[in-house]
């Protein structure tokens, strides 16, 4: 897996040339590159990079005209075994599928409890005991309530998750670029990303990734949180100072399967252990765990 996130924000051509990703004279090679965000509507790509950037599973993120990533680039179908896959998910049981969304909720508030008390902030026992309150399939809908709470406690009560601000434009950024990292590795993995657990809109093609992004908002809350010096809260949009700061989430490491790996790796191994649930081989998920601020360094 690549760990290499570029970044890029001037109207340039790209190119694959000898497995490498070619931006003018500079080349990076392709099994380096994590994920490619192209910020510049002028930004002109070959038909070849497009296929190998699918051949290589590399997340790539076109951005819309207020430069959020809109859309990412995903492979059809790579997986050699995608109808069985496909039977797999269709079959899956009603209770399972609420046990396992449980799971994920209370991973996420689990997290939001860590990501309050890595940050000093108070209410993170609050939110924790908010955990054990979670019934199968979140009848109770804990998840919304615990959301309600810990915002407040993050940012304060003066803030609103949906009205336009800094904070809001760089948690949607972090949010987009992990979103689309969990579709790629769903696709990879030769599931079919809109069949999900807990999310079901039929106008959603990704409702799978919807359900898996849960554990991960905290911590892409946490890495914003860590980001926001020098950030002017009186402005609304992110400028590109902002992202070349925000781009590297997936670099962020957490906690998971008794060891401490990227974001990146994290839903490779989150995602492949849904395959072996499918497939009788485990009975639980691996979910990621909110360890305080670094980011993932290679040797």
């Amino acid at each position: 897996m690549g760990f290499r996130n570029i970044f890029i924000a001037k109207q340039i051509q790209l190119v694959a040339k000898n497995e490498q990703l070619a931006i003018g004279d500079y080349t990076i090679a392709l099994e380096d590159i994590n994920s490619i965000i192209i910020e510049n509507p002028m930004v002109t790509l070959s038909a070849y990079l497009i296929d190998k950037i699918a051949e290589y599973g590399i997340a790539c993120y076109i951005c819309d005209k207020k430069h959020n990533p809109s859309s990412v680039v995903l492979p059809l179908v790579r997986h050699s075994r995608h109808f069985l896959m496909l039977d797999a998910q269709i079959k899956i049981s009603k209770v399972l599928k609420k046990r396992l969304w449980k799971k994920l909720v209370i991973q996420k508030i689990r997290n939001q409890s860590l990501c309050l008390k890595e940050l000093g902030k108070e209410g993170y026992e609050e939110i924790s005991m908010m955990s054990s309150g979670v019934l199968s399939g979140d009848k109770g809908n804990v998840e919304a309530k615990a959301a309600a709470i810990y915002f407040r406690f993050l940012f304060g009560n003066h803030f609103v998750r949906r009205e336009e601000s800094i904070i809001n434009a760089a948690l949607n950024y972090c949010y987009s670029i992990i979103r689309g990292q969990i579709a790629r590795t769903v696709v990879c993995h030769g599931l079919e990303p809109s069949l999900g657990l807990n999310h079901k809109n039929q106008l959603n093609s990704f409702n799978l990734v919807d359900d898996f992004i849960e554990p991960y908002r905290p911590v892409a809350d946490y890495y914003v949180s860590n980001c926001l010096e020098g950030f002017d809260n009186n402005d609304t949009v992110l400028t590109s100072e902002h992202k070349h700061k925000l781009v590297n989430i997936n670099l962020q490491d957490v906690f998971i399967n008794g060891g401490q790996y990227t974001i990146s790796k994290s839903i490779d191994l989150m995602v492949g252990s849904y395959v072996s649930i499918l497939n009788g081989q485990r009975d639980d998920l691996l979910l990621p765990k909110l360890i305080n601020f670094q980011v993932h360094r290679y040797e």
